[in-house]
């Protein structure tokens, strides 16, 4: 039977979703999509028994996942929180994305760098429509950070672009990588993070871009940001920067900057940069976020170094900052913030910052501060 070119387009198109619904990472395969998201997240009602948040714990049998997971335990005891997890062990996958959904918050501290983990972890933040990724980066005295006075906040974009896993081979030996990406979603995640940065007190926010080199994917981003400035014209001043330049003064100069944006194709590699200029990852955690659900992390859990055999212990106190900011316990944030200012200010600190002090001393020094003080308003 002879086909026409109606009939065989219509073949072609039955080819194309065939081979989009099998995952073959080989350089031959005609089509190779991953599990982006399309339908909008199923929302559960909160879940809060009795006035206690539950909060999914993912953890593992490594080394830094056991220590992560016996440090945020101690912590939420000793900070008297109405908080309690829900421990889930990496490779649980069903489990952790079900209790997440449920319990709309989650804190992940195993370190899963190998290919099927980070697609793993890619599929939550689809599923989950994890759409921001925020990270605030500052200088403390005497930890290894060159420049004073510096304090940036990265709001960036998190699943948009080269995240939707598409690849494409036209032809034997070459393949494509699509970075796809739509208005709409770049002016939801400007929506949020103007309201984000105005919140946290910001003065100017500078959009990295690279609107020369890519005129309709970074040119849309830059037009939608500049209308969507408007109601914060008062308040918030907006700059644009090449990559390459914002990297340069990263480098150099980095209290020139207050708050970052940038789509997700510059938002991990410019976080980790922030992170390296003020010290290193170690000292700071991340948070992936959207609408309903949250996930929090250490930011060395979160850019998959495994040039640490153990799990920063300023990274762990930062994210349940972070968590109890989220949660609405702004005092017990700020107490537990305070009490870590205090260990660096006394000198406490672990041998990765030139100090002779372990992380369980650093944690348990915290702990122990933070009962006197209960015990002190008891009497």
């Amino acid at each position: 039977m002879l086909r026409t070119p109606k009939v065989t387009r219509f073949l072609a198109r039955i080819s194309a979703r065939h081979y989009a619904e099998s995952i073959n990472s080989s350089v031959h395969a005609a089509f190779v999509k991953g599990d982006t998201r399309l339908a909008p997240v199923n929302v559960l009602p909160k879940s809060k028994y009795g006035g206690i948040n539950m909060v999914s714990l993912l953890t593992g049998s490594t080394i830094i996942g056991q220590q992560g997971a016996h440090f945020v335990s101690s912590l939420l005891q000793s900070s008297r929180v109405p908080v309690e997890v829900q421990i889930i062990e990496a490779g649980q996958d069903d489990e952790y994305f079900n209790s997440v959904l449920r319990n709309r918050t989650a804190v992940h501290v195993e370190n899963q760098a190998g290919a099927e983990a980070k697609q793993k972890a890619l599929k939550i933040c689809n599923d989950l429509d994890l759409y921001v990724l925020k990270t605030r980066t500052r200088s403390f005295p005497g930890f290894k950070c060159r420049f004073p006075g510096v304090d940036i906040q990265m709001i960036g974009q998190n699943n948009m672009g080269n995240y939707n896993e598409l690849e494409y081979s036209p032809v034997k030996g070459v393949v494509e990588a699509l970075s796809v990406v739509s208005q709409k979603s770049n002016e939801k995640y400007l929506k949020y993070a103007f309201k984000a940065a105005v919140e946290a007190g910001r003065k100017r926010v500078t959009l990295i871009n690279k609107a020369k080199e890519w005129p309709i994917s970074d040119g849309n981003m830059v037009e939608a940001a500049k209308r969507m400035h408007c109601p914060y014209k008062n308040c918030l001043e907006l700059e644009f920067m090449e990559v390459e330049e914002a990297i340069s003064r990263l480098v150099t100069n980095p209290s020139y900057f207050d708050c970052l944006f940038a789509s997700d194709r510059y938002a991990t590699f410019l976080s980790a940069i922030c992170s390296a200029v003020c010290g290193g990852s170690n000292l700071f955690s991340a948070v992936e976020i959207g609408d309903h659900h949250a996930v929090f992390k250490p930011l060395q859990t979160k850019l998959s170094l495994t040039n640490y055999s153990t799990l920063s212990a300023y990274g762990i106190v930062s994210t349940i900052v972070d968590l109890f900011e989220h949660l609405g316990h702004h005092n017990c944030a700020k107490a537990l913030w305070c009490e870590m200012l205090r260990t660096m200010d006394e000198g406490i600190r672990t041998k990765e910052f030139g100090g002779k002090d372990t992380g369980e001393y650093v944690i348990c020094n915290i702990i122990n501060n933070l009962r006197c003080q209960a015990m002190g308003e008891k009497l």
